[in-house]
């Protein structure tokens, strides 16, 4: 693991579950690392745990919401006070269990999960140029085994299905990803997609019967006992692959690749490398912006 105590590392998100434990493994390196996330109360619980367990006292919060253009605007501004951003984790996201829609009329999952994510690292392009070789690390989630993307599903438009609409949200990630590392490598920015693994966070113990579609409702006892509470060590297991990325130098020469939660490059479903499928899904989140 690279000791690196220059660098500025920002984890959307980082207040817990996967993301604490992102924060915890990156700040033991030394760097310095900004989390963020919704509650004041939470985040500043959070910080001064992080700063406790690492030792590291260059730990800071910055309160932010992403589920809507204007939030993630206010967010940037904050974080561009940084002026350098060596790191840009876009770890945040939504799993909700009823079809929601963001304050720009979004689909609530494809604006937390894709606009969000596209938008920020947009936002904090000057900050990012500072860097000799900035990275921007998209975490995505559902299933190890990235999905097709119908471009006429984008928003639910055939019916919200919960947590397979999550899963969808993340296969768009995984294709603005794609098209987010060609167009910032001219820039020398690097963007690659992570998958850590399923965990037990507060996220996850909230799916419920209506977030499982169909049969899957039948298998609502064996996600129970996935996800049961365990004091955070399945969320520190799957944190892993997201720190490697990060820490391990690993990645310094690759762009627009996808790790999965042992750290091993995958191939990503065809449709996430398809130009047009990345014309349509940044066409509809631009609309609001």
């Amino acid at each position: 693991m690279d000791q690196d105590y220059n660098r500025h590392v920002v984890i959307t998100g980082g207040t817990g579950g996967i993301g604490y434990y992102s924060a915890l493994g990156i700040a033991k390196t030394g760097a310095r690392v900004v989390i963020t996330g919704r509650d004041r109360q939470r985040g500043e619980a959070a910080l001064s745990r992080l700063i406790d367990e690492s030792g590291n006292a260059q730990i800071d919060l910055v309160i932010g919401d992403v589920s809507s253009v204007a939030g993630v605007n206010a967010l940037a501004q904050e974080l561009l006070k940084l002026k350098r951003i060596d790191v840009l984790i876009n770890n945040a996201g939504l799993l909700g269990n009823e079809r929601w829609e963001s304050p720009d009329g979004l689909e609530l999952h494809l604006a937390v999960n894709v606009l969000s994510p596209w938008h920020l690292t947009h936002t904090l392009l000057p900050a990012l140029r500072e860097a000799r070789s900035a990275h921007v690390v998209n975490i995505t989630g559902g299933s190890p085994k990235p999905g097709p993307i119908d471009v006429d599903n984008l928003q639910a438009e055939k019916g919200f299905k919960g947590i397979m609409t999550y899963m969808h949200s993340k296969s768009c990630l995984e294709a603005i990803s794609i098209a987010l590392s060609r167009k910032l490598e001219p820039d020398g920015i690097r963007v690659n997609v992570v998958f850590p693994g399923n965990a037990s966070t507060v996220m996850s113990r909230t799916l419920s019967l209506k977030g499982m579609p169909g049969l899957m409702k039948l298998m609502r006892p064996l996600f129970l006992l996935m996800f049961a509470e365990d004091n955070g060590k399945s969320a520190a297991k799957a944190s892993r692959s997201t720190v490697w990325a990060v820490t391990s130098g690993a990645l310094k020469q690759r762009t627009g690749t996808y790790f999965d939660t042992n750290c091993k490059e995958k191939k990503m479903h065809p449709t996430a490398y398809d130009a047009q499928v990345h014309d349509k899904i940044i066409s509809v989140i631009e609309s609001v912006l």
